[in-house]
């Protein structure tokens, strides 16, 4: 009883663990903005911030 009690925790442990890797390596393939959970509401909207100008030396 203990055997399979120990069995699925370290299944329901090991399946989460793959499930949130595999959740952040999808996430950061889509970029910064993309990935985020506020993409539909940011109203920092990162395809329209201006780079700032380059110090010339």
């Amino acid at each position: 009883m203990s055997l399979a009690v120990n069995l699925l925790l370290g299944l329901l442990i090991f399946g989460y663990a793959a499930w949130t890797l595999t959740r952040f390596v999808k996430r950061s393939k889509k970029g910064k903005c993309a990935g985020c959970e506020l993409e539909k509401t940011c109203s920092s909207g990162c395809s329209t911030v201006d780079k700032p100008d380059r110090l010339r030396s």
